[in-house]
């Protein structure tokens, strides 16, 4: 997932000044110093890669102020800064370059493609050049990335992460800044009681979760970033590819029928009573090593989130059989949200009883994820669970028919014939990864799996209740997260039509909701690839 930021909040000339003291990138007595020097000033603060006045007085010197002039000249040679001067820096720290992405004799020429920020003046006070460089920072450069995150990845903040007389988090436009120490993540696992029993062995289904969060969290509660991926624990690949389906078969004429669901039966979910809690303890007892797949974590462990991974039900060093997209595996990912939101039990193992809360945690969580991992956040999203606020999915599914089935027809993933719901499930159940717990369950998952190719119906095509049960856009009306949903235009994998739809669902709901569609393919291979 891209770290494309285009969010910005509107604030009060006051608060511009506020935020730009709290990052230190101005003090108070900065704005009494001439015009020149307080420019000179934010200029060595945009160098934070240097380390003396000096180099960071040749940084500036590889600036162009005017047509014939660099940025350290201009100012041991002028008392104000004009207009044209800042633009044409302002520009270049953006990574435009002058005479071929613009004229340094015209700016302003650029703005169908930059907003720069407007003044009233030929020249600017402190004042002003304050705001201009309030809006430098929260604008996108060349890159795609804001100066301010440009700055952060050239060492900005480092002088800021190990000072204590800082006060985390430090929110800036909105957004909390890398003031976290991620040389002294704390990475630990505990084992989540689900409110399910989906391996029928009379005990509820324990889920492994994998926690990565800030050595502060032990002195302040933070926010986490929670992703459900089936894929964290292993696929089985080759035992997937054995069970794909011959998709050449011949087609058979269906009788017309105005109802292919029928009489929904009643689901039994008798679940057992929850264990006896043998003692309470803060410390983990199980650590886990940085295996992410994506740096989306890492750049939000240094703002002061956690990170969860949960595999769920039927997954290694986890209980329960695998059941693609149904209730029970919503049941499983709302589970791991639920005892980060202080209302659920975890143990430090699988055995010993030892209860471990989710102290440190602020009961505020995101989910996000792409494909699978987004669907299951969507599923999520649609149970009302409290303390989920956001849910950021990519290219997710919305209903599973709409992505195995078609108007009666069996259809597969683009680029994948012959892959379904029972073919997932046995990629996924990643339990097979440990023979001695596999040997357990070897006969329960058979017939489970047995059951799921009956039940998926690929005779028909028809949408009968084990699709109805994986249509999470039934439930939309319970939504209260907050939703960005992201997708592919061209992604012949999980098709538009499932943000499509549920974009049609959620328009009228009282949250906070975004669509962006693109040209791109989201996803270019299948939902069960990792």
């Amino acid at each position: 997932m891209k770290l494309n930021q285009f969010a910005i909040v509107p604030v009060t000339p006051e608060q511009e000044r506020t935020e730009l003291v709290r990052i230190q990138m101005i003090h108070e007595r900065d704005l009494a110093l001439p015009t020149v020097l307080f420019f000179h000033q934010l200029l060595i603060n945009s160098f934070p890669e240097t380390q003396t006045l000096s180099s960071g007085e040749e940084k500036i010197a590889g600036l162009m102020a005017t047509p014939t002039q660099n940025a350290l000249a201009y100012l041991r040679t002028h008392d104000n800064v004009s207009q044209q001067v800042f633009y044409n820096i302002y520009l270049q720290l953006l990574y435009f370059l002058p005479e071929r992405d613009f004229d340094l004799g015209d700016p302003l020429a650029i703005t169908h493609k930059v907003n720069l920020p407007i003044f009233k003046t030929a020249t600017l006070d402190n004042t002003e050049l304050l705001h201009g460089w309030y809006q430098l920072l929260i604008t996108h450069n060349m890159n795609g990335q804001t100066f301010l995150d440009d700055l952060t990845s050239r060492g900005y903040f480092q002088a800021m992460v190990h000072n204590a007389a800082i006060k985390k988090p430090v929110i800036f436009n909105g957004k909390t800044q890398a003031v976290y120490d991620t040389t002294a993540l704390i990475h630990e696992v505990v084992y989540v009681e689900s409110p399910q029993d989906t391996d029928h062995d009379g005990q509820r289904d324990l889920l492994k979760v994998e926690v990565t969060r800030p050595a502060e969290s032990n002195q302040q509660p933070v926010p986490t970033l929670y992703t459900a991926s089936p894929y964290n624990q292993g696929t089985n690949d080759e035992a997937g590819d054995a069970l794909t389906h011959n998709v050449n078969v011949p087609l058979t004429e269906k009788p017309v029928t105005s109802n292919t669901i029928g009489d929904q039966a009643e689901i039994n979910r008798d679940v057992p009573a929850p264990r006896e809690i043998a003692s309470l303890t803060q410390t983990a007892e199980e650590r886990m090593g940085n295996s992410f797949d994506y740096s989306l974590n890492d750049y939000f462990l240094a703002r002061g989130f956690a990170v969860a991974y949960a595999s769920g039900i039927g997954t290694k060093d986890s209980d329960g059989l695998r059941t693609t997209g149904d209730i029970e595996e919503t049941i499983a990912a709302t589970a791991v949200i639920e005892w980060l939101d202080g209302k659920r039990t975890a143990f430090t193992n699988r055995t010993d009883n030892i209860a471990i809360k989710a102290w440190w945690s602020n009961h505020h969580i995101a989910m996000t994820g792409r494909s699978y991992l987004g669907t299951l956040a969507t599923a999520a999203a649609t149970t009302g669970v409290e303390g989920l606020k956001t849910v950021i999915s990519e290219a997710a599914i919305s209903s599973w028919y709409d992505y195995y089935r078609e108007n009666g027809l069996v259809i597969a993933p683009g680029g994948f014939p012959g892959e379904d719901a029972d073919v997932l499930a046995e990629e996924t159940f990643s339990r097979e990864k440990q023979p001695g717990d596999y040997y357990r369950i070897k006969s329960k998952w058979q017939n489970a799996l047995n059951q799921m190719t009956l039940d998926q119906d690929r005779e028909t095509g028809n949408y009968n209740q084990f699709w109805d049960a994986r249509n999470y856009r039934k439930d939309v009306a319970n939504i209260k997260a907050d939703l960005l949903l992201v997708h592919g235009l061209n992604d012949w994998n999980v098709k538009p039509k499932n943000v499509g739809k549920l974009w049609q669902a959620i328009r009228n709901l009282p949250i906070t909701k975004k669509v962006i569609l693109h040209q791109a393919l989201t996803f270019t291979s299948t939902i069960c690839a990792h």
